[in-house]
């Protein structure tokens, strides 16, 4: 689960890899260009990217790899095709924009001469992303599968929470596959933010089924990374552990492509993004009402250039902002160092612990992992049958689900539940480590149910000081100022 070592035409002196045809910049506050018309409406409707955004000085920069260039705007109004609102506007992403040119070129020098422009606040390379797991084996189901389910306390979790259908989580993925029966009945209307092409990936990997235009449908046929995250949030447990929640509504959102190395299409399939699909679905799945964001993937910061920007840093702040609770798999590096999302503030960053409650030897360490949730050998649907499966990827969902059903209980007592307050409560309720876990694993394990009675007695505690019994000694005493 890191940013994609491909073979490219060329690399920068960054370890990562990144679309030798594509860049993303961002223009100061009140310098954005309205003429410059969404990604998504180039694509959906044919209109003409620009070829220039009328600031002298930065199309000045951008025709230094070439003539042929078209500038769109990544990301959508929440509302209305160009009425951005002030999250928005404040956070950059009303004018992010990609500039995508005709030939392959070098790009590290035309985002450092971008950067030194006062106009322009950021700038970067689009980078790959994979989201591969840590291990996939074929598996017929058996009684020994339910641990990981047991050990999050899944059952006294669900009696005491149904859940809510109001409160939906979006899982960003490889899609899913939408006829597998652990998820018929259970996944609503997503996405496809999938959004580049081969000839981007260089000689290194190969892109494999559906690719290359955003739709409506995130059916997946080879990869079932998305379909595992989905079924143990809330599948319907035919042969399997029924996901964490019944009720909560699920939105699938492709944000990896399915890729593998020439020759091996059969024998490996990983997923595989670029940063701008990644951070076009964030802001959209918000938009749309997602309250949760399950993210099995991430960059690490090691393998940046030293001056980029975090990875979704604003589309991380955006979702914040607008009350959305993310969280996000550590990753399978083994090492201490950050990944992103999962280190950015505020998002919920998941490590995995085995059967017994150790903390995995592959899970990504470092002070911003909060809490750790069963990855290892994980029953889940893969797109026909079954498989076990290993990584950070499988424990985040754990934690998702359980996020989900936080924010529904504290839904139905009118009770926002910002990702801050659900980390919070998820690390003050979690079970100690059995035995001593490595530094950097986070604060325990996942315990739902004690986080659900937890919140009950949180909200039942914030009841009682707002609204004191008018009859007890303490509000009489109030109420004549003594």
């Amino acid at each position: 689960m890191s940013a994609s070592h491909l073979s490219m035409p060329w690399a920068p002196t960054a370890r990562a890899y990144c679309s030798p045809r594509r860049l993303i910049f961002t223009l100061a506050l009140g310098e954005g260009v309205e003429k410059i018309p969404a990604r998504s409406a180039v694509r959906a409707f044919g209109l003409d990217p620009a070829s220039e955004t009328g600031h002298g000085a930065v199309d000045r920069v951008l025709r230094i790899p070439g003539e042929n260039i078209a500038i769109a705007r990544l990301h959508d109004a929440a509302v209305g095709q160009d009425s951005f609102d002030m999250v928005e506007h404040a956070s950059g992403l009303s004018r992010t924009y990609v500039a995508t040119f005709s030939d392959i070129v070098r790009l590290d020098e035309t985002v450092d001469a971008l950067r030194q422009l006062g106009v322009v606040t950021a700038a970067s390379m689009d980078y790959f992303v994979t989201a591969a797991d840590a291990g996939m084996t074929p598996a017929t189901p058996s009684p020994d599968d339910l641990w990981p389910w047991e050990r999050v306390g899944a059952d006294a979790a669900r009696a005491l929470e149904a859940g809510d259908p109001a409160v939906t989580v979006a899982v960003l993925d490889t899609g899913a596959a939408m006829r597998h029966a652990e998820l018929v009945g259970r996944v609503g209307a997503g996405f496809d933010a999938v959004d580049f092409a081969q000839s981007e990936l260089g000689s290194g990997m190969e892109l494999v089924g559906d690719f290359g235009e955003r739709d409506t449908d995130p059916d997946e046929g080879r990869n079932p990374h998305g379909t595992a995250c989905l079924a143990i949030i809330g599948g319907q447990g035919r042969n399997m552990p029924a996901g964490l929640t019944r009720t909560n509504s699920l939105m699938p959102v492709r944000v990896l492509a399915s890729a593998a190395k020439p020759g091996r299409r059969e024998e490996r399939v990983v997923g595989l993004g670029a940063l701008s699909d990644i951070d076009y679905a964030i802001k959209r799945s918000v938009d749309l009402g997602a309250k949760v964001l399950n993210c099995s993937f991430g960059t690490a910061e090691s393998d940046l250039l030293p001056d980029d920007p975090k990875p979704h840093e604003a589309t991380t702040s955006y979702a914040l902002a607008r009350g959305t609770v993310m969280v996000a798999a550590s990753g399978n590096s083994g090492k201490t160092e950050r990944y992103y999302p999962a280190a950015a503030d505020d998002v919920i960053a998941v490590g995995s612990h085995g059967r017994e409650g150790a903390a995995s030897p592959f899970s990504t360490k470092g002070d911003h992992v909060d809490l750790s949730a069963p990855g290892e050998r994980v029953l889940c649907p893969s797109i026909d049958g079954y498989h076990r499966v290993t990584g950070t990827s499988f424990a985040a969902p754990f934690v998702a689900g359980a996020a989900a059903l936080i924010v529904a209980r504290a839904r139905k007592m009118a009770r926002p539940m910002t990702s801050a307050k659900v980390r919070d409560l998820l690390v003050a309720s979690c079970d100690p480590w059995s035995g001593t876990a490595p530094e950097g694993s986070g604060q325990g394990t996942l315990n739902i149910p004690r986080a659900l009675s937890m919140l009950d007695q949180q909200m039942a505690l914030s009841t009682t000081l707002n609204h004191p019994d008018p009859q007890s000694a303490d509000a009489r005493s109030a109420s004549h100022g003594t």
